[in-house]
Parts: C-alpha cells; structure tokens; sequence
C-alpha cells in the first residue's frame, strides 16, 4: 500500500512540472508573439499613415494625393505663374531731336522746346564758347540732348528762364546790332576799308542773317536794302566789289551771275497770313497752314510772289503773305 501511495505522489508531483514548464513556455510564447505582433502593428500603422515622420522631414516634399477626376476636386490648386516678360535693353538714342514732350518756345525754356528763342539761347552760346560747345547739330532751335549736354558743361541750369535767357542772349544781340550800325555808317561814308574790316568779323550764313536783319532796319539813299545790296551799291569799283563779293562767298552765299541767295538774302523773308497753296510747278501745289516761313523773296509777278528756300524757288499769292 505504501508504494502504490508513494508511485501516486511521484506521479503528481511530475504532472505539476510539466504544468510549470508548459506554462512557462506559453508566457514565453506569448511574450515573444506579442513582441513581434507590435513590431507588425507598428509598421502597419506607419504604412497607413503614410510615414508621417517622413513627411514632416524638413525638405521632404509630400507625395499628391490621388484625386479622382470623377468625383474630388481638390481644394487648392498651384497657381500657374507667368513668367515676367523680358524687357528689352534702353536703346540709346544719340539723335538731338529725341522723343521728347513737345513744348512751345515759351519760358521757361527746357528740354522739348523749339523755335526762336532756343535758336538765338544756342547762338549765343556758340558765339561766346565756339562751335565745340554743340558740334553735331548746332543752332537747329531745339532744345535736345546736345542743348542739355552744353548747359551742364558750362554750369548752366537745365531750364532757362527769362532773366537767364536775357543776360546771355543781351550780349549778342547787341553785339549784332553794332556790328550792323558800323556798316550802315561805313557805307553811308562810303569808307571801305573799314566796311570790308567788318565784313571779315562775319563768319557764317547764321551770323549774316542776323546782322543783316539788323542791318535793313536802316536807309541808305532812302531806300532798306539787304546788307549785300547795301555793300556792293555803295561800293562801285569793281576792286571793291570783288573783295566784298570774295566775303559773302566765304560766309556761306551763293551767286549764280546775277543774284546772291542764302535761302533767299535778295529779298526780305516772307510769312502766310493764312492757309494757302504753295506751288512747286505750274502744275502741283502742297496746301501750307497760316503763320508759315516760307522763305525770301526773289520778286513779285503779277499777283504772285516768286521766293526762294534752301536754293529751290516757289510761287505763292501775294495776297496771302506779308514780310516777316
């Protein structure tokens, strides 16, 4: 009896090892699936989420999600950007008469303005600094590139007011007006050496043009004439005629046998009183508006007026014109 109790102890006391062990390896078990089960869960979960940690990277640039054309229309959409036009480099204009607001020739006299008053502003300048001051266009009454380039040179202010315009044109004017004064007295003394001494100071066709526009302000023998005509009728050997002659030719005229012209310096200049015609021909005429210089005149026929510009020659009516 005491063996068979002591093969039951031995019996249980085995099935209860086995029952550690067995419960061990399942804990075990447990651990270890449970272990790898949350490594899986845990690379599920970050494949769902679209590796969130990837897209907060800095620099990283998330995938688009996926639209269906069908039936999503996204929220926001990447504005298109035009790309800005190329501008095309400033051309450089070194033409005078440059694109520039066009003003009157009123004061104060500034970049855009023209006429007579800008002409006799760049005379003047070039009578007292040479022609170096303006070399490419000169006198031509605008005031351009050139004009401004000048006045910066000399230390002149860009815009010229009256005040300015008049001490620096004063001099000239009325160096000019002696000058013609001297003549008118040379010719009316008939004193010639000092006439063709004078004569030689006048250097160009502008100079001519101003002084013999002061120079007809006078009579000799009663009657205005231009300052050729006054010189050669007040002179009469032909030595002399031929020196004051060789003069006017260096100062720019012409004389074709007959008669001197540097754009009509025969005749006194003349201007339209109103819209006329203008005749090239006797067979076509260009339409001019009133308050137009048309040129000198040569002579007058009938009831029209033979003048002369830049070395052409033109009919208009008489009744439409009046000296300048």
């Amino acid at each position: 009896m005491k063996t068979k109790a002591k093969n039951n102890n031995t019996g249980a006391a085995k099935h209860q090892k086995k029952k550690i062990v067995f419960t061990a390896l399942a804990a075990s078990a447990a651990g270890i699936l449970g272990y790898f089960g949350w490594q899986y869960y845990k690379k599920q979960k970050e494949k769902k989420s679209g590796n969130v940690n990837e897209i907060l990277k800095p620099n990283s640039t998330p995938a688009e999600p996926y639209l269906n054309p069908a039936t999503d229309s996204p929220a926001w959409t990447k504005p298109k950007i035009k790309p800005k036009p190329k501008q095309n480099p400033v051309a450089i204009n070194n033409s005078n008469n440059d694109e520039t607001p066009k003003t009157s020739d009123g004061f104060p006299l500034k970049r855009g303005s023209k006429g007579d008053k800008v002409k006799a502003l760049q005379e003047a300048l070039i009578e007292k600094h040479g022609k170096i001051i303006m070399p490419r266009y000169g006198a031509d009454g605008f005031f351009g590139a050139e004009m401004i380039a000048a006045l910066k040179k000399l230390k002149l202010p860009a815009s010229i007011n009256q005040t300015t315009y008049n001490v620096l044109v004063q001099g000239r004017v009325a160096t000019k007006t002696n000058a013609a004064q001297k003549l008118y007295e040379a010719a009316t003394k008939s004193d010639f050496k000092t006439a063709l001494a004078l004569l030689k100071t006048i250097n160009s066709k502008d100079d001519y043009q101003q002084i013999g526009n002061e120079f007809k302000n006078y009579r000799i023998n009663g009657v205005r004439q231009t300052l050729v005509n006054g010189m050669l009728n007040s002179f009469t050997t032909d030595e002399q005629k031929q020196a004051i002659r060789f003069e006017f030719i260096r100062m720019g005229l012409q004389y074709d046998g007959n008669k001197w012209s540097l754009s009509g310096l025969g005749g006194l200049p003349v201007i339209t009183t109103q819209e006329t015609t203008v005749w090239l021909n006797a067979n076509s005429g260009v339409k001019v508006p009133g308050r137009m210089v048309l040129g000198n005149e040569v002579s007058r026929k009938l009831d029209y007026t033979l003048f002369e510009n830049s070395g052409k020659y033109y009919l208009v009516q008489s009744k439409f014109i009046k000296y300048l």
